[in-house]
């Protein structure tokens, strides 16, 4: 009898598939074949930094680090209370008053950053800041500044509002305290001096006007103090003057409003229903007779110097104002307009479909003419104004740009090849500086207040925001520098910016102070002394930007 028995190699080959059947992979070495090819090492895990710059009210621009991401990295913006701003490196900051945050996403990784509510506030020439229900103010005292040494804080503040003239601060009593121009000597019981139409107590909410406030108390009521001014007369009349001042039938219907609009002279009341109520000086706005059967669905209302111009549900423009001026008030027919820029003394529709037309007196103001332009005004997604002129961006990056050519054209027709891939525009009172999406900057106008930026052009790369007052520019750039042009005493100075890195945001007053505030929450402050420039109250130690 024969009998077979395995070969050595086929009991091998026998135990290795054993081996392998239960797992231990391990132990296969020299079953054939040569060792395991060892597994590869996983990948490295995605990270993601985030940083946000620019000024509360202001755009907002994120700088994202990231690295290992499957895509490219996404932030999303949100208010404390979950209210979606929108996505995206930019946003405009339609929430000053809530604390937001922004999230970068890569892949599995995020990172978030929270910036604090709004605490800077300013007036023509004051800077205010608001902490922890205290307010403290700087710059000239007419304005809103306070030229003590050691100046007394206001507190148990709840809201701040911010006018030409100075500040309105509504205390947790329901009183109001005022700084600046319009001072208050008591709110609770207006003495002859003060201005006030009624006490100002129970107060829920506060607006501002050109020389005035207005307060909606709890009760649904209405009260104002302040001035308008006389064209003709050229004289303040106070909102409690028994004769020219508001009326009893007016303040009566000045009840569920939701803004307010002036003039040099006069306020517009926009309701709650879509209708206005005017008040003031009769020459500058306040007479609405010939329009008033219009002025129903009205869905905004806007101020030049001495007209008001109103953009009903419709998408109709409604203008009216001074008999002797009118300089904005529409000649022609606006339809399906969404939305209005003014410049001083005149405007410009944007229409939903993207398309621009300025309008207003053309025989006397060159801006409210934009027929040499009028081909190119397609895809228009916003529009900026100077003083005297405008600039509308197109959603390809290009500017279109027109008005008070004797002080614009020359030095606009010099860059104007360089107008591509602009992602916004500031503006001075007579110049234009339009940031582009690769950080660099272009700048056309009166080279006095900014319209020439060819001294500083080399240190003008990464900019991520730029903050303007009449005067002059401050560029901040994505490493926490800043640059500045323009007229020198109101803050355009090169001398400053060696002492500022680290910077975050950047606020201005109209009349030439500027405010840094830096990541850490220290500040400097530069430009007009007398314009919030200067020194800061000490009790001011800190001004937080991120929480």
């Amino acid at each position: 009898m024969n009998i077979s028995t395995p070969s050595k190699g086929m009991q091998i080959k026998r135990i290795c598939v054993a081996l392998a059947g239960v797992g231990y992979t391990a132990l296969l070495a020299g079953c054939g074949g040569g060792a395991s090819t060892p597994a590869a090492p996983p990948p490295p895990p995605p990270t993601v930094t985030i940083d946000v710059f620019g000024a509360r009210g202001a755009i907002l621009t994120a700088q994202v680090t990231a690295t290992n991401c499957s895509a490219t990295p996404t932030v999303t913006w949100q208010t404390s209370g979950g209210v979606a701003l929108g996505t995206g490196l930019t946003i405009q900051d339609t929430q000053p008053s809530s604390v937001i945050s922004a999230t970068a996403t890569c892949s599995t990784a995020t990172a978030t950053e929270n910036l604090q509510a709004n605490q800077v506030f300013s007036s023509n020439a004051a800077f205010a800041v608001l902490q922890n229900g205290t307010l403290n103010t700087w710059g000239d005292p007419v304005w809103g500044g306070n030229s003590t040494a050691t100046p007394t804080p206001v507190n148990n503040v709840t809201q701040v509002v911010a006018s030409e003239l100075g500040f309105a601060a509504l205390i947790n009593t329901g009183t109001v305290t005022t700084i600046g121009n319009l001072a208050i000597q008591d709110p609770t019981a207006p003495a002859p001096g003060d201005t006030a139409t009624s006490a100002l107590t129970n107060v829920s909410n506060i607006i501002p006007g050109k020389a005035a406030y207005f307060a909606i108390k709890k009760d649904g009521s209405f009260t104002a103090w302040g001035f308008y001014h006389g064209l003709l007369t050229e004289a303040d009349t106070a909102m409690n003057d028994p004769q020219n001042g508001l009326s009893a039938s007016v303040l009566a219907s000045l009840t569920n409003i939701k803004s307010i609009a002036s003039t040099v002279g006069a306020y517009a009341a926009l309701k709650s229903d879509g209708t206005v109520v005017a008040f003031g000086d009769t020459d500058t706005g306040a007479n609405v007779t010939a329009v008033q059967p219009q002025l129903t669905n009205v869905t905004n209302v806007m101020g030049t110097n001495f007209d008001f111009v109103a953009l009903r549900k419709d998408g109709s423009v409604v203008g009216w104002g001074s008999p002797y001026f009118g300089l904005a008030i529409p000649k022609q027919t606006l339809s399906g307009v969404s939305n209005i820029t003014l410049d001083g003394s005149a405007g410009v529709a944007k229409t939903s479909l993207g398309t621009a037309t300025a309008f207003g007196d053309a025989t006397r103001v060159d801006a409210a003419d934009s027929s040499s332009v009028s081909k190119l005004l397609n895809n228009v997604t916003t529009v900026y104004a100077t003083q005297t002129s405008f600039a509308a961006l197109l959603s390809n990056g290009n500017v279109v740009s027109w008005g008070d050519l004797p002080r614009m054209q020359s030095s606009l027709n010099t860059v104007q090849s360089s107008l591509t891939n602009v992602a916004s525009i500031a503006s001075t009172e007579y110049a234009f500086a339009a940031l582009k999406n690769d950080g660099t900057v272009v700048t056309w106008g009166d080279s006095t207040v900014g319209g020439d930026s060819n001294a500083v052009a080399s240190q003008l790369t990464k900019v991520v925001a730029i903050t303007a007052n009449k005067y002059a520019f401050a560029a901040l750039t994505a490493n926490g520098t800043v640059v500045t042009w323009g007229m020198a005493s109101k803050g355009g100075s090169s001398a400053v910016t060696a002492s500022l890195n680290n910077v975050r945001a950047i606020y201005a007053t109209p009349f030439g102070g500027f405010l840094a505030v830096n990541k850490d929450g220290s500040f400097a402050t530069w430009g007009d002394k007398w314009a919030g420039g200067g020194t800061v109250p000490a009790t001011v130690t800190k001004i937080t930007f991120t929480s």
